[in-house]
């Protein structure tokens, strides 16, 4: 039976859990993930404990922060005016916004206050921060050298 290696091209579910069960992410057979192990397209944690994976396989891994989404950092909330978004867009706490850059460039984050003028508004990604439970379960494995 096949065994995954570095290099190896792999379709895979997952299933992405918080510590307390809530699911934040989930896909299935119809729809896999597909990577080659070792390009670091993925979580290269999880990509690193693919290997020596079967067929028909599921592992359960716990990611840290750092080899998740990083921590959480203080410098990422910011105020922002009013001004940026659409007088009649409807932002209330626990909106997601995103924020053109004056390069181009759009970033997302949550509304966690509203001020006279501005929005106070959290640029870490939900998941920083958090501890978190990937289940992976093997669909196919394509060798690299096939």
């Amino acid at each position: 039976m096949k065994v995954i290696e570095d290099g190896d091209k792999v379709s895979i579910t997952c299933e992405i859990r918080l510590e307390d069960g809530r699911v934040y992410f989930k896909n299935d057979k119809k729809n896999p993930i597909e990577l080659v192990v070792g390009e670091g397209d993925f979580f290269p944690a999880v990509e690193s404990e693919l290997i020596n994976m079967k067929e028909g396989e599921t592992k359960e891994i716990l990611l840290e922060p750092k080899d998740a989404f990083g921590p959480r950092m203080e410098e990422l909330i910011v105020d922002v005016s009013k001004d940026v978004f659409p007088p009649n867009a409807n932002i209330r706490e626990g909106s997601r916004v995103k924020i053109g850059t004056p390069s181009g460039k759009v970033i997302y984050g949550t509304v966690i206050g509203v001020k006279e003028n501005s929005f106070t508004i959290d640029l870490n990604h939900p998941l920083a921060g958090k501890r978190l439970i990937f289940v992976v379960t093997v669909i196919s494995i394509e060798k690299r050298n096939q």
